[in-house]
């Protein structure tokens, strides 16, 4: 018989921050991981279809559903649940129709709201192109997985193949249930020997007192206003500034991740002429071989202070982000504890999103996923844009959610920039419908131009970078 089950530690902060953008419609914040794969070959689908089954079989995630909804929910694995495999077959169409209807599909995905009371809390859909070619489109609840869970996905599905194939042996089990999952992340959570009120006490005096910032100021948004429409703008480092870059790591001892990360502080700083600023970021909060076996939502939110002197060199600044960076994974806690300890009345406020915790989100993009074979199969990883129909009416508006909600759609919808896996630059991702074309452009301008004097002179000083000339980026969120 099912069993009712508090959410596992990683959860938590997921789960608040879509309580804040509906406290009671939470599947309606459209928070959602997605994976697309090009499969080349001779496929069968029915084999595939029972491949997939076994992959539900194999992870409780898979078979999650929400009791309760509300502050504290209760979750349930059932034993069984049906895989949702959709098939959609283009053959015969011109490629432009089946590009534009695939990308449909992943638009559907993407923005039709998940009810957490019913499972499966994910969709799959198989679209033959032709005889040889085949994409498969994957969306689950954030709720359910993570970005490397996509990867966990795949893998074990074209083991499975294999498998029903007789080209290999089945995978064993895997020997832990969903409260197996929440003592794994408890475990690795106390990793480092740090008790959990010393971790929790660390928080508190890093964050408090807590003061909830836009840093990019934005309007009230117009009733009509599409809130979940999220957009992506491509940049790019010089050629020359991208050579440098490891090197000029290397000889402050840190990451290029660190450095770049540091030169969005200053620009932060300067920007908004604030000596402290906090940014948000994640971790992959999978320690240990067993959890990247698995299934489920393991990321870590941490939130980086940083004091930015602008007569002090800019070197200061990444040796403080590397430290910050550092100490943060080393005190990494389930949310509900690091909210407690930055705001003792947590329980009585909430829904209160961990977006109060940081002024702007920086993070790294997930590292490129292998192409995979099977019998007579390639599978590689590819790009597909999610794109509606023709006059599709967006999927929240403004007017859909209750007015107290709207500050925390505006600060989700907030620039915050991803850079790519090999630092040679990344997008800057944004509500366009809160944040106009002209921010992003200048916000990018501006990146690029401290990147690239962080890399060349470091000991320069954030009161002497000349930033680009033009209007500051954050005139452009006020109109």
């Amino acid at each position: 018989m099912p069993t009712t089950l508090p959410l596992a530690p990683s959860q938590q902060m997921m789960w608040e921050f879509m309580t804040a953008l509906d406290p009671a419609h939470p599947g309606d914040a459209r928070l959602v991981v997605v994976e697309f794969r090009r499969l080349r070959g001779t496929l069968r689908v029915d084999v595939l279809r029972q491949a997939m089954q076994d992959v539900v079989d194999r992870h409780d995630a898979l078979r999650m559903r929400f009791d309760r909804i509300g502050a504290d929910p209760a979750v349930t694995i059932l034993p069984h649940v049906e895989s949702p495999l959709e098939y959609v077959d283009l053959t015969g169409l011109p490629p432009q129709e089946q590009r534009a209807r695939v990308e449909q599909v992943a638009y559907e995905h993407r923005n039709v709201a998940f009810d957490p009371g019913r499972a499966p809390l994910w969709r799959a859909a198989l679209i033959r192109l032709s005889a040889t070619e085949h994409v498969l489109a994957l969306c689950f609840f954030h709720m359910v997985s993570d970005g490397w869970s996509c990867r966990v996905f795949v893998e074990d599905l074209c083991h499975a193949y294999a498998a029903r194939l007789g080209a290999v042996d089945p995978q064993p089990p895997l020997g832990v249930d969903f409260a197996g999952v929440a003592a794994l992340q408890e475990a690795e959570l106390a990793g480092g020997g740090i008790d959990a009120a010393t971790r929790a006490g660390w928080w508190g005096e890093r964050l408090r007192p807590v003061e909830p910032y836009q840093l990019f100021p934005a309007p009230a948004p117009a009733p009509d206003v599409a809130l979940s429409a999220e957009v992506a703008t491509r940049f790019a480092f010089p050629p020359e500034i991208t050579a440098w870059l490891r090197p000029a790591a290397r000889a402050e001892r840190t990451s290029p991740y660190v450095l770049l990360l540091a030169a969005y502080l200053v620009l932060l700083s300067l920007r908004a002429g604030r000596r402290r600023v906090v940014l948000g970021t994640t971790t992959l909060g999978r320690e240990s071989p067993l959890s990247r076996q698995l299934i489920g939502q393991f990321t870590n939110n941490v939130y980086l202070p940083a004091t930015v002197d602008p007569h002090a060199p800019m070197r200061a600044v990444v040796t403080a982000a590397h430290a910050s960076l550092a100490e943060a994974i080393d005190h990494a806690a389930p949310f509900h504890r690091v909210a407690r300890a930055v705001r003792p009345d947590f329980p009585r406020v909430r829904p209160w999103p961990d977006n109060h915790l940081f002024d702007a989100w920086f993070q790294s993009a997930a590292s490129a996923s292998p192409v995979l074979s099977g019998p007579g199969l390639r599978v590689e990883p590819v790009d597909v844009t999610a794109r509606p129909a023709p006059g599709t009416p967006p999927p929240v508006i403004a007017a859909d959610v209750p007015p107290d909600c709207l500050p925390v759609w505006v600060k989700r919808g907030s620039p915050i920039v991803v850079v790519d896996d090999d630092r040679a630059g990344g997008v800057v991702i944004r509500n366009r419908g809160v944040f106009g074309d002209d921010l992003v452009r200048g916000l990018i301008d501006d990146y690029v131009a401290v990147v690239s004097a962080l890399v060349t002179d470091p000991g320069l000083t954030p009161a002497r970078l000349r930033l680009p000339d033009g209007a500051c980026f954050l005139d452009h969120a006020t109109g």
